[in-house]
């Protein structure tokens, strides 16, 4: 390990693990007083169409990650934990690149070939991508440029992440004092200024389906060629613990994410994005403010999914027990039925809240509806992008 911002990327196929053990390696590390950032890659390199030289988005990502390393570390993180697929040396070299000062240690998990499967498919997600996902394993299964290979077949979360630290020497060991230097700049548009970015905010109660709609909507602009950045806002403020002076002066983390999304957002745009999909709680119209203030370019649509309370209980429920999008950090994952609940409860009041406030500009029900309608109502809300 070399002197530097301590940073440990976990990578393997799709199914393989590397999200839930860097999840958890996030966690011992906060519980043992370290203070850590994690960051899923993929969450920070969604945006669509692809050029066809970059189908991975890879260019977006690796800036991506180095905006999000240094602003995490300006923030009191001393290492960061990053998961994301990564398929050769080349593309290693672009994401080093994007986090010069880093002391960058890559560990590939792998997995025997029926365990692999197993796990991908119980994803429920994309089945069709199994035979392309094995092919990729096996291409891994030949490469030489991670630092480390960790065979993790039959073991749980629980036991790899320690065994991962252990192969890492003690990772992340002594804390750097010296913040991550810049990163390459993007290549920015050249011409006159670019006009408005229009920005639609899904916001709601949790459990209404924020993050799904979102992407629901993605994916349609996605369909019609319209290159477009969507962004999970919970997914840019993990840091735990949070140091004491985030704690007063930031206690719901928005200050910090509405950084991280002005540090992400030139490289969204210089990607080609005319459009920008955010997913994300808000706790009032000051809470709005500040992120539109960290995107001066940005035009603002509030737009707040609503449900009733005995929907949105059962929404929790499904929640808890894994059906949906599985981000990073969710807090009903695997929750016990009484603790799912008592957020079904907290979920409904909040709803009542928002509810009477008026929260944004657009109110959307969703109770009985399907996703795919819900987003077609929404979508409407963006000017014409053609």
């Amino acid at each position: 390990m070399t002197d530097g911002f301590p940073l440990l990327w976990l990578c393997g196929p799709s199914g393989v693990g590397k999200t839930s053990v860097g999840w958890e390696i996030f966690t011992r590390l906060g519980r043992a007083g370290i203070v850590a950032g994690y960051l899923d890659a993929d969450q920070v390199g969604l945006c669509y169409p692809a050029p066809a030289d970059d189908p991975g988005t890879h260019r977006v990502k690796a800036s991506n990650v180095g905006a999000m390393a240094r602003t995490l570390h300006a923030a009191g993180a001393s290492c960061l934990v990053l998961s994301g697929g990564v398929r050769h040396a080349a593309e290693v070299s672009r994401y080093a690149e994007a986090v010069p000062d880093a002391a960058l240690t890559l560990c590939r998990l792998h997995v025997g070939i029926d365990e692999l499967r197993a796990r991908f498919l119980g994803r429920g997600w994309r089945p069709e991508l199994l035979a392309e996902n094995e092919r990729t394993a096996a291409a891994l299964d030949h490469s030489t440029f991670a630092d480390l290979d960790l065979d993790v077949t039959g073991l749980s979360v629980a036991e790899t992440a320690p065994r991962v630290l252990e192969r890492a020497g003690g990772w992340p060991g002594p804390a750097t004092a010296s913040p991550p230097g810049p990163a390459p700049a993007a290549d920015r548009p050249s011409g006159p200024v670019p006009r408005p970015v229009p920005v639609l905010w899904l916001c709601g109660a949790s459990g209404v389906g924020k993050s799904e709609v979102a992407w629901a909507v993605f994916a349609r602009l996605f369909a019609t060629g319209v290159t477009a950045a969507q962004v999970d806002l919970g997914q840019l403020g993990f840091l735990h613990p949070t140091p004491a002076n985030g704690r007063a002066n930031d206690p719901a983390g928005h200050r910090l994410r509405a950084r991280a999304l002005a540090a992400l957002w030139p490289n969204y745009r210089a990607a080609g994005a005319r459009c920008l999909i955010l997913a994300g709680e808000v706790d009032d119209q000051e809470t709005v403010r500040g992120y539109a203030e960290a995107l001066p370019d940005g035009r603002f649509t509030l737009v707040r999914l609503h449900a009733g309370a005995d929907v949105l209980r059962e929404r929790v429920q499904l929640r808890g027990r894994g059906v949906g999008p599985r981000l990073p950090g969710d807090p009903l994952l695997g929750r016990s039925p009484g603790e799912l609940r008592r957020h079904a409860e907290a979920a409904a009041r909040e709803a009542g809240r928002l509810e009477a406030a008026g929260v944004g500009a657009v109110r959307v029900a969703t109770d009985g509806r399907a996703i795919d309608a819900i987003a077609a109502e929404v979508a409407r809300l963006l000017p014409d992008l053609g």
